[in-house]
């Protein structure tokens, strides 16, 4: 087989489900940070809320920022690719007019994330994964190789860039400091707190508007990444990697041990930065390279470690697979369920950190039963449904028979 025909996937691959099903535990474990307090007001003041200070909170956190954030949502990216390459390929293998349902497919996509992050929560990443899916349009012609170095550089760059601009703060700060003219900083404020706990769902709306907009205008930070992680996971689309796992276990364990055995230093470093140091510019902009090298790493370190229990423990396939099997509405659902513990119960900024690994555990074992009670009788879940029928515009059957 030449190396620009892709690799047939025929059936589902319950073990990327899998895999995915435990991607949607780390996104929520990240995001809860976020749905549980002011995390965003904070990093705009350089102050920090009670619920994040204090030895066993700031632990917490410290846990958090080195195993979960950036690790899982850069996993997420590279399933999304894996994913797309997955149904490009069908598609092209049943003489479908690919373009046309990617382009359908990443059309509503963008239409779920800009509803999502104005209505429910601002930290939307759907409507950045539908902007940067298409380039995989493009992408999807190259040869692995290419989108592999492709990736490579753009991770590279980024690297560079925070480091650049770290000096570049640094040697600010210390201009300043030297002519005597320090700089009072940059304060911005939403009022998250006031906004969720005392305001109008109409001024909740307008705050979500607000940082999605701002999220718009800084895409040009986030994409890149994203991107290198989609091209990570076509590259392995592409290579067959996931057809048949079992052929490839030596690879997986070098993926894993150079992963988490490179990334998770990288990690340390900078989730030290952003629990401890994040009223320092310096550091804040040093903390990134956890987006560039440290997430990225651990990310492709944790899908080969967990791809590989996987293949030894097939009951907890069978466990996650419905999760992931129904990702988008789970993703969605996440977003509901902690507004309701945090928008609608009042628990907004008033519930410790230490806390915040328990609840979204207990979340997601709540959408493990949920999703396993849905795919007993539905083929798809509900917004998947919707999804696939506007891709492909027709009527999927929907129940099971």
């Amino acid at each position: 087989m030449g190396e620009n025909n892709p690799i047939e996937f025929n059936k589902r691959v319950l073990e990327i489900d899998g895999i995915r099903g435990f991607a949607l535990l780390g996104i929520l474990m990240m995001n809860i940070m976020s749905f549980a307090g002011p995390d965003l007001d904070d990093s705009f003041s350089g102050t920090r809320s009670e619920i994040y200070t204090g030895f066993w909170n700031e632990l917490s956190l410290f846990f958090i920022n080195i195993f979960i954030t950036t690790n899982f949502y850069t996993m997420f990216s590279f399933l999304f690719g894996l994913g797309f390459f997955i149904f490009l390929s069908r598609a092209q293998k049943k003489n479908q007019s690919t373009s046309a349902l990617f382009l359908r497919r990443l059309g509503l996509l963008l239409v779920f994330g800009l509803l999502h992050g104005i209505i429910l929560w601002y930290g939307d990443i759907l409507w950045t994964y539908a902007v940067t899916g298409l380039f995989l349009l493009i992408a999807y012609k190259f040869k692995p190789r290419t989108n592999l170095i492709i990736a490579a550089v753009l991770l590279i760059i980024t690297s560079i860039m925070v480091i650049l601009a770290s000096a570049a703060v640094y040697m600010m700060n210390a201009v300043s400091a030297g002519s005597g003219l320090e700089s009072e900083g940059f304060y911005f404020s939403l009022n998250m707190t006031e906004t969720i706990l005392n305001g109008t769902y109409g001024d909740i709306i307008n705050m979500n508007a607000t940082v999605l907009g701002m999220s718009a205008a800084g895409a040009v930070f986030v994409v890149p990444n994203i991107l290198a992680m989609f091209l990570i996971g076509l590259y392995a689309g592409q290579k067959g990697y996931f057809t048949n796992l079992r052929q490839h276990t030596n690879l997986l364990r070098k993926t894993a041990v150079i992963g988490i055995g490179i990334g998770l230093p990288v990690k340390i470093f900078t989730g030290y930065l952003t629990t401890y140091r994040s009223h320092d510019d310096v550091y804040v902009q040093l903390s990134q390279l956890s987006s560039t090298i440290g997430g990225p790493l651990m990310s492709l370190g944790y899908v080969a470690a967990f791809a590989l229990l996987l293949l030894k423990l097939p009951k907890l396939v069978s466990l996650l697979q419905p999760v992931g099997q129904m990702a988008l509405t789970n993703y969605i659902g996440q977003t509901v369920i902690m507004l309701v513990i945090f928008y609608v119960f009042g628990l907004f900024n008033s519930i410790d950190a230490v806390w915040f690994i328990p609840i979204a555990t207990g979340g997601f074992i709540l959408q493990l039963i949920l999703s396993h009670l849905w795919m007993k009788y539905f083929s798809y879940g509900p917004l998947e449904w919707i999804w696939r029928n506007f891709t492909y515009l027709k009527m999927m059957p929907f129940r099971k028979r």
